[in-house]
């Protein structure tokens, strides 16, 4: 007889798992303890008193901006989905600038996300920068870093934006489809990709890059409206008008993908180099 894999074991590596990523790390005590005592109370279970001391601050994406900050612990009651696309089209187009869009993003209720995550990862790299990247969600490296793009796909991407002379920080500005990670490291929904579109939209339009690329399958069908799949999108540019403007958007494979598909890297580095003479084209001077 065959031995079968025991289905309540992966259920409950799975649910396990959820609940890291949603920030649950300590265990139920063997004693019970009252956990609306305040902290420093003798009778406290130590984990209890470990795990609600306050969070160290994320560190900042560059010394002249203030870092990415953590998300409400306490959210409000969950808005219905019309309402959260409403909400977010009105958080959008009362903000004037980045700071204001920063702020309004973090103190945004309408995307359940935002309850399990522990940062809000607005943005990455420099504003006034040519190029931005936009990628579907931040990762669970970002969400513990507090920075985008962050960890072994940042560092890959780093590598690549370096193979045609952009340094990751100094030379990009970066956003997200949802500014909050989603459970387990997967990728937003479209439902979530939905709601916040109105604030990522805002975000480009106020960012007013010269070159967009959209990095990944998702972002890249989000971005340009589009059902084709990112080996149809890439390689080609569209004009896409997000409010200030046409401005060329690209497609390029993410890192993790290229991680899990090195046989894609080929094309990867061709996607660069029309990258870069774009770029060379959108500049000032050029």
């Amino acid at each position: 007889m065959t031995a079968t894999a025991d289905p309540n074991r992966a259920e409950l590596e799975q649910l396990l798992r959820f609940y890291a990523d949603s920030g649950l790390d300590f265990a139920l005590d063997a004693e019970p303890g009252n956990r609306f005592e305040a902290p420093g109370e003798p009778s406290r279970p130590p984990a209890v008193a470990a795990a609600t001391q306050a969070p160290s601050a994320p560190a900042p994406e560059t010394a002249a901006r203030p870092p990415a900050t953590t998300a409400s612990a306490a959210p409000a009651a969950r808005i219905p989905d019309d309402q959260a696309v409403e909400l977010a089209q009105k958080t959008a187009a009362a903000a004037g600038d980045l700071d204001a869009l920063r702020a309004a993003v973090e103190a945004f209720e309408g995307c359940n996300l935002k309850r399990s995550a522990r940062a809000t990862i607005f943005e990455g790299g420099t504003r006034g920068a040519d190029l931005m990247l936009v990628g579907a969600a931040p990762s669970r490296d970002d969400d513990k870093n507090g920075e985008a793009f962050s960890g072994i796909d940042g560092i890959l991407l780093g590598k690549m934006l370096a193979a045609i002379g952009l340094d990751r920080k100094a030379d990009i500005y970066a956003g997200f489809c949802v500014p909050w990670t989603v459970p387990g490291g997967e990728r937003p929904t479209p439902l979530h990709m939905k709601i916040c579109a109105p604030l990522l939209h805002r975000q480009i339009a106020l960012a007013k890059p010269r070159v967009i690329v959209a990095l990944g399958n998702a972002t890249s069908q989000h971005l340009l409206g589009s059902k084709k799949t990112i080996t149809q999108l890439r390689g080609t540019w569209t004009e896409a008008d997000f409010g200030a403007g046409p401005v060329p958007v690209t497609a390029l494979f993410d890192p993790v993908f290229l991680r899990e598909q090195p046989r894609f890297k080929r094309m990867a580095w061709l996607d660069l180099l029309a990258l870069k003479k774009r770029l060379t084209e959108a500049a000032p001077n050029a």
